[in-house]
């Protein structure tokens, strides 16, 4: 199922994680392909700039590797975000999800997420991130900078993450 995170939407499963969270960040991810896809879905949001600054850092100071000065000039610039109500036709119906290199049993994971969103729909198709993880200390591991979402025509190959409802 679909759930609401801080700076978003996530994937979430009694099975595949997340076994915990605070205010700041989810952990305990399975450690096969739906966790690393579903730790994607908890991780991502975090690190964007409607999750807040508090969020921010402590998401990529614990959950997060790569260039961390880069994802941390891109949180700087997208600042201060308008008080506005949350974009309705960003927020997704369902999320897709298939891996694309790596083993979600092994260290390292490229998964593909699909989010279905009114704003792709309304484009023609499903708003598709490649995220890349590893496995670091029991739990994934986001690299970032994360890449810009694109889009993408169908769910073909793609396994049903989670709905919303």
């Amino acid at each position: 199922m679909l759930v609401a995170v801080p700076g978003g939407t996530a994937a979430s499963s009694r099975r595949h994680g997340p076994s915990g969270e605070d205010e700041e960040r989810a952990f305990g991810f399975s450690h096969d392909e739906v966790g690393a896809a579903i730790a994607a879905t908890h991780i991502g949001p975090r690190i964007g700039p409607s999750a807040g600054a508090a969020v921010v850092e402590a998401t990529l100071d614990a959950q997060c590797w790569g260039d961390l000065a880069t994802a941390r000039a891109r949180f700087a610039s997208a600042l201060p975000v308008p008080d506005q109500p949350a974009r309705t036709d960003l927020i997704p119906a369902a999320i897709f999800f298939r891996v694309i290199a790596g083993d979600g049993q092994g260290d390292h994971v490229v998964v593909s997420l699909l989010a279905d969103t009114r704003q792709a729909r309304d484009r023609g198709g499903y708003s598709r991130v490649d995220a890349t993880l590893r496995r670091d200390d029991g739990d994934w591991r986001l690299r970032v900078p994360v890449p810009r979402p694109i889009l993408h025509p169908d769910t073909a190959g793609y396994a049903l993450l989670g709905p919303t409802s």
